[in-house]
């Protein structure tokens, strides 16, 4: 039985897919979309393009075994079973998250049967998107899978965690290919509203609010930080932002839906996105919706997020290896104009002064402000809308094109065996 299968599709057009997606597809979903209450999911997008079925989480729940596998295996495993189950039905399998992807590769390693005229089953296409590759734990169950003997394409969304699929899964640069993530320009657009004396942070990964609540304490404007809950499982908020009553003055922690979210952008003279030196793609979603929204930035310039902002300084003053103006927006095809037009600023992990200064420096120049989101909201129409996001993964799904993005640099030549790994908003 298939799990929310595409109206669309007709049966002799293009490959069969099954999109396997970390998300519970819910009915009201397109509804929301269409009233301009929500914006666009990326798998919806594919749905079409593709004429696909989807297996959401939800689907777990909805059968007897599902559920059983999930309590004592986990979603990622039972999701990674149900879809090898279905697997004989569908030419690719594309898979949203790398743990169910890696499972779901060691299952179709296993024998397979026969048809019925005697010939072996054929195995389908199998492309996984990875996130979050450098763990210890992702690296191990990378081993123990054979991810890269199962995987035809691993789709990651940052030249961080490209490294680490070449260098560390074993993956070749034929396997991997880097598709930029993704927002929906049309949700997230310039309002005609003019902004407060206000600057805003969302999310809740990996966020250093400490050092923006030392950045910002005694300034004159009002701080909003969108956040979910005082806390998360990762290092967030830090203590005083856990407690209200020592926060600094004009400083203000609440949650947000879409719409609201949206409001407070718009809202906002600028956005900032402090965050610890991490080496994964950590706010990148609050970055480019900033950027759809026109908002100038300022992001932490970490191990992992280095992709996306353009500074008009080369590299960072306290550490020269951290360079701040990447080209790959020209690597994706933005025009030359584009692609050196600067979007924001990046400062350094855990410096309050630099923060501060930085800060200070768009609050003193608002015109220079509006250029910056102005260059970012091009960017995000130019090379990282939801649009162009769907497009080169629909490509690379149907296995027309290897989508044209960003390499890393490296003395390896791609006939050389990659290292292999030992152990371990």
């Amino acid at each position: 039985m298939k799990e929310h299968p595409s109206p669309d599709r007709p049966d002799s057009v293009g490959p069969r897919v099954l999109l396997v997606v970390n998300a519970a597809v819910e009915p009201e979903s397109e509804a929301l979309i269409a009233q301009g209450l929500s914006p666009r999911k990326d798998y919806l997008e594919l749905q079409r393009n593709l004429g696909a079925d989807i297996l959401d989480l939800g689907a777990l729940e909805r059968r007897a075994v599902s559920r059983l596998a999930r309590r004592i295996l986990g979603a990622a495993a039972a999701q990674a079973l149900h879809a090898w189950l279905l697997a004989p039905r569908y030419d690719v399998i594309f898979v949203d998250r790398e743990t169910s992807g890696f499972l779901l590769g060691a299952l179709l390693q296993l024998p397979r049967g026969r048809t019925r005229s005697g010939t072996r089953r054929r195995r389908p296409r199998l492309v996984v998107i990875a996130h979050i590759l450098s763990t210890t734990k992702k690296q191990i169950m990378g081993r123990v899978t054979r991810a890269a003997r199962a995987i035809d394409h691993l789709v990651v969304h940052s030249t961080g965690q490209q490294e680490v699929a070449l260098d560390r899964f074993g993956f070749t640069r034929q396997q991997v290919v880097m598709v930029p993530y993704q927002t929906d320009d049309t949700f997230w657009a310039p309002a005609d509203a003019s902004p407060c004396n206000q600057i805003c942070s969302v999310g809740l990964e990996f966020r250093d609010y400490e050092t923006l609540l030392k950045a910002v304490d005694g300034l004159d404007v009002d701080v909003v930080i969108g956040a979910a809950s005082y806390w998360s499982r990762h290092r967030s908020i830090g203590a005083d932002a856990r407690h209200p009553r020592l926060l600094p003055p004009r400083v203000h922690v609440d949650s947000f839906d879409y719409v609201p979210l949206r409001d407070l952008y718009a809202r906002s003279l600028l956005v900032v996105v402090p965050l610890f030196d991490v080496d994964n793609q950590a706010g990148i979603t609050v970055i480019l919706e900033a950027m759809a929204m026109g908002k100038a930035l300022i992001v932490t310039r970490t191990r992992g997020q280095a992709d996306v902002v353009r500074d008009r300084r080369h590299a960072s003053r306290s550490d020269p290896d951290r360079l701040t103006q990447p080209d790959w927006v020209r690597k994706l095809g933005a025009s030359a104009e584009i692609a050196e037009g600067q979007t924001g600023f990046y400062v350094t992990p855990g410096d309050v002064v630099e923060l501060r200064r930085a800060i200070v420096f768009l609050l003193e120049h608002p015109d220079y402000a509006r250029e910056l989101g102005m260059n970012g909201r091009k960017v995000i129409e130019e090379t990282m809308s939801l649009d162009h996001f769907t497009q080169r993964l629909s490509a690379l799904i149907r296995g027309e094109s290897q989508p044209a993005a960003p390499a890393v640099g490296s003395s390896r030549s791609d006939s050389e065996p990659p290292t292999r790994l030992s152990t371990g908003r």
